[in-house]
């Protein structure tokens, strides 16, 4: 029997105890926010790679959460990377839980816990899907060095540091592998080839001490109002973002990106984001809204608070005001280029001395071609379970992919067969065949690379 067809019967027949394994893990806390559970879920995996992967393995620290590292050499001339994470987000409001949020009650098809979709389920799978090799009486075909982070939910801080200390065993890798249940739609799995960057920051006004009775406002700055023009500068309510100065700097969509956007609107179709959201009216429609959102940069107000909100009615001038604003950054714009030009935007403005801008977030954008030879096992794995993939350029969202991309030249790919939804919210989930079929996933496309 060839090694894919043991791996697949194996598979198919252990599902049972490849869902327990998984719901093993869904039952560990592991909130980044609280630090709830990092340590023992790291042990754990830690643990699991020795004990059951062979891999030597140990845990790393830079300041933050503990980044499980792990080293499986078999003496292959290839070596993957798995990169994932641990780490999930707070679980409240907890009452509008329909089961304990680590529990991993299997609900139906699902099985509901945090983490189970954002990304502990999919983690665990592909760590299953490496244990296979050795449950068929063989090893994996290629080098593996697995990457396990906590600090994902919180910017992926100590990733960076990681990067910098072990560059020389890292460079030169044939492939980082991200697996998550990449089905929007089901029985559409999509391959993920970029992210766009983010810059993250807080503005914040403060022109008192205390709250000013209000009937000295003719005389006041009102720090409200200060944010606010900065606000109007920045995005038009009817319009939409208005950043010139970074659109004169997009290259994309290119060429390329255009060959894969009928695949973006078939697996990612705008109705179904409409739906979740329960949005009656956009601003942009059909085509001109696929073009934007998945290739343009643009601003956000995350948030704005100043003043009185509370019952009945309270006359002043607020001391201070706070606006979050989050830039989403495409090829050929850094995170410099937005802070160098909303500082120019306030400082023309005339507002710079009153203004104090925080900076939280700020990592570049990630891009691996279509055309990448990695790809191309990405998708041959689908077709040998029967699957057609979806090539996705760029999400609109933002991960630290440029890490491998850009650090270290080496092609990064966030896939996987099966579906899950409620990623940070309520009763989060992952269907059960979501688990054997990255598992197999994982373990084919391994073999497809190593052969």
């Amino acid at each position: 029997m060839q090694l894919l067809e043991k791996l697949k019967y194996y598979v198919e027949s252990n599902t049972s105890l490849l869902v327990e394994d998984v719901r093993r893990l869904l039952r560990m806390p592991s909130i980044s926010g609280t630090g709830e559970g990092i340590v023992e879920t790291a042990e754990y995996l830690r643990d699991f790679l020795r004990d059951r992967i062979g891999a030597q393995a140990i845990l790393l620290s830079y300041g933050g959460h503990p980044i499980v590292y792990g080293r499986l050499n078999v003496g292959s001339d290839k070596t993957v990377i798995i990169y994932n994470m641990y780490d999930v987000q707070p679980v409240e409001p907890l009452n509008e839980w329909d089961v304990p949020p680590f529990e991993a009650r299997i609900v139906g098809d699902k099985i509901i816990a945090r983490g189970s979709y954002n990304t502990k389920g999919a983690l665990m799978s592909s760590l299953l899907g490496v244990e296979a090799f050795y449950k068929v009486g063989s090893q994996p075909p290629v080098n593996i060095v697995f990457i396990l982070e906590g600090e994902e939910e919180l910017g992926s801080p100590s990733m960076p540091k990681l990067i910098d200390d072990k560059i020389g065993e890292l460079k030169g890798a044939s492939l980082a592998y991200f697996a998550f249940p990449s089905e929007r739609v089901r029985g559409k799995p999509t391959i993920i080839l970029g992210n766009k960057g983010i810059v993250f920051m807080e503005l914040k006004v403060k022109t008192s001490k205390y709250d000013v009775h209000s009937s000295f406002s003719r005389g006041l700055y009102n720090p409200a109002s200060i944010l606010a023009r900065i606000a109007s500068e920045l995005i038009d309510p009817l319009i939409g973002p208005k950043v010139q100065w970074l659109e004169d700097k997009t290259i994309t969509p290119t060429s390329d990106d255009l060959e894969y956007l009928s695949d973006i609107i078939e697996a990612s179709p705008r109705e179904e984001l409409l739906s979740i959201y329960g949005i009656e009216k956009t601003r942009l429609e059909d085509l001109e809204w696929y073009i934007a959102v998945y290739f343009k940069p643009t601003v956000n107000i995350d948030g704005f608070t100043s003043g009185y909100t509370g019952p009945g009615t309270k006359t002043i001038t607020p001391a201070e005001a706070v606006m979050r604003l989050d830039f989403r950054l495409v090829p050929n714009i850094e995170p410099e280029d937005v802070i160098r030009g909303l500082k120019k935007i306030i400082n023309n403005l005339g507002l710079t001395d009153f203004v104090e801008i925080h900076v939280h977030d700020a990592y570049t954008w990630s891009k691996t071609s279509p055309k990448d030879p990695m790809v191309e096992k990405a998708r041959e794995a689908y077709r040998y379970l029967n699957l057609k993939p979806y090539t996705i350029p760029i999400l609109p969202g933002s991960a630290p992919s440029y890490l491998f991309t850009r650090k270290l030249g080496v092609a990064f790919i966030a896939t996987g067969p099966g579906h899950g939804g409620r990623a940070h919210a309520p009763n989060e989930y992952i269907t059960i065949d979501t688990i054997p079929s990255i598992t197999l996933y994982t373990a084919t496309l391994l073999t497809l690379i190593g052969g």
